[in-house]
């Protein structure tokens, strides 16, 4: 019950990072520094699921990547609906996207090391 405090209490950090007003100004495009943030914040939300459901899922890995790419895409479509000053980006759900796939890439790769798989 514990191991699924820390990918809640991650998520609810995303939510209130993409509830407040953006830093600097708005990006646009694929190739800006917000993405690696995205990716970063994902990537990290994905690895702390996987760990949760490691051995509780029949497929804890693919769980994980669905599930945090689906909380992102709801993120980016929440801050276009309710979020003063923010907008949908397209480049950020794909950002958001890559990073779980590299978590789920990482903890795969040291549960595999591990013995875990």
């Amino acid at each position: 019950m514990l191991r699924f405090l820390l990918p809640l209490a991650w998520a609810v950090v995303i939510l209130w990072l993409s509830s407040g007003p953006q830093f600097g100004i708005p990006p646009r495009g694929i190739f800006q520094p917000d993405k690696i943030g995205h990716f970063g914040v994902y990537a990290i939300l994905t690895a702390f699921t996987c760990w949760a459901f490691h051995k509780k899922a029949f497929q804890p890995f693919l769980f994980s990547i669905v599930l945090c790419t689906c909380y992102g895409v709801l993120m980016e479509f929440m801050q276009q609906a309710y979020f003063y000053g923010r907008q949908l980006d397209v480049f950020d759900m794909l950002a958001n996207f890559l990073g779980c796939l590299a978590g789920a890439g990482v903890v795969w790769r040291w549960a595999r090391r591990m013995g875990m798989d």
